[in-house]
């Protein structure tokens, strides 16, 4: 499959992406231990009948939360200041942002919408900023400007532009963001049990104030990112002085649990208060994917998440319209995702690996999208400037509605 074939895909289906956290990892840090770690810390894995001390168990928690948290959440605050082109990564989301705008906006058929569905598993901000600061139309579930409130019947709306003299209505490019694991832009109302917008980051920003010494917390994790075992670091934690430390774990547990978000351990669903949304959200992956004709282009995402891993090959089963297209950043991703998907079984899942190079997330921009945008006779300068035109008219239109 080359450009061309993409090209004529994309015209004609349903778009649909998933995201990974391999999209972002130029700037955050990817982190294959973490999962078997919060794992094994549920399972209570590799402890014998009398390490069963729940301070020290405490201690380990934050250990690996806190290193979790200062290696994948933390620096999403600085995203917040960025107004200029100097953050490489988040060039990358608005390059391929910018692409898929005038793609849909070139559409001529009326047989599918100028809608593309953007799921991700990040809980990181680069797809809210990089949409804001394109100022493009999307629509992230939520609604009010006052007292925000998130619901998956959100995602149901369209924008149409009306023009000023005889009422003719067309379709806007529309991006539908889904935030399948929670976001660091997401709180919780306890009061009214709902999920509100914070624009401003506040619980990420609140534990960034708590601090730790190197010495107060335990090193769970060797050079490589792997876990290096519940038994090992326990032991290491009956030699630690807890009392010195208490007062700081708490208050950091206590303001980790306001992030609403999937914490990457097996049995993410279990433990979140907030698991019918997810839920309503992985359902609504599925029923994107059901759709006749539709196209779901995979980036940075490894299908190690179980739940998603299962619905998308279920779907890739049972509606042969669709086709997923996986960018593998080299033959080793190539080979593993063969392995786990079992692609022998399927005829609609494309591996597509980059000749001489690796298909990173701005590689497959500057690959794929960059040259169908070159296809439509529109330079990538060209086409963010028109698409932020646009859009600015459009979103004027929106907010007066």
């Amino acid at each position: 499959m080359d450009v061309i074939d993409i090209k004529k895909v994309i015209e004609s289906c349903h778009l649909n992406f998933l995201i990974g956290s391999g999209a972002s990892k130029n700037f955050l840090e990817t982190l294959k231990g973490v999962e078997e770690a919060l794992d094994s810390l549920e399972k209570r894995k590799g402890l014998s009948e009398k390490q069963t001390d729940e301070k020290l168990l405490k201690l380990i928690e934050v250990s690996i939360k806190y290193f979790y948290f200062k290696k994948c959440i933390e620096k999403n605050t600085e995203l917040l200041g960025v107004t200029d082109d100097s953050n490489e990564t988040l060039n990358n989301y608005t390059n391929l942002l910018s692409a898929l705008h005038t793609i849909l906006a070139k559409r001529t058929t009326n047989l599918v919408s100028k809608q593309v569905n953007l799921f991700t598993t990040n809980m990181d901000v680069f797809l809210d900023i990089a949409l804001e600061k394109l100022n493009y139309a999307y629509n992230d579930g939520f609604s009010g400007r006052m007292n925000t409130k998130f619901s998956t019947e959100n995602f149901h709306n369209i924008i149409n532009k009306v023009s000023s003299y005889y009422e003719y209505q067309s379709a806007t490019p529309l991006f539908n963001l889904f935030k399948l694991h929670g976001s660091l832009n997401w709180k919780y109302n306890k009061e009214k049990d709902t999920i509100q917008y914070d624009n401003q980051l506040e619980s990420t920003k609140k534990l960034s104030q708590i601090k730790f010494n190197d010495s107060d917390l335990l090193a769970c994790f060797d050079n490589e990112g792997d876990f290096l075992g519940l038994d090992k670091i326990y032991k290491e934690a009956e030699e630690k002085d807890f009392s010195k430390v208490e007062k700081n774990i708490d208050e950091f547990l206590e303001e980790y649990n306001n992030l609403i978000m999937v914490n990457p351990n097996k049995e993410k669903f279990e433990e979140t208060t907030l698991k019918l949304s997810y839920y309503e959200l992985l359902r609504m992956y599925s029923n994107n994917i059901e759709k006749e004709n539709s196209v779901l282009f995979v980036t940075g995402f490894s299908f190690a998440d179980e739940h998603i891993r299962t619905i998308t090959l279920r779907v890739a089963k049972s509606n042969p319209t669709l086709l997923i297209v996986i960018f593998a950043f080299n033959e080793v991703d190539r080979d593993n995702y063969k392995a786990l998907l079992n692609l022998s079984e399927y005829n609609n899942i494309i591996v597509l690996t980059k000749d001489n190079g690796n298909y990173s997330f701005g590689e497959v921009y500057n690959s794929i999208f960059k040259e169908i945008l070159k296809d439509l006779q529109i330079s990538p300068s060209e086409n963010k400037t028109t698409n932020t035109s646009e859009s600015s008219s459009e979103n004027k239109a929106e907010d007066g509605k």
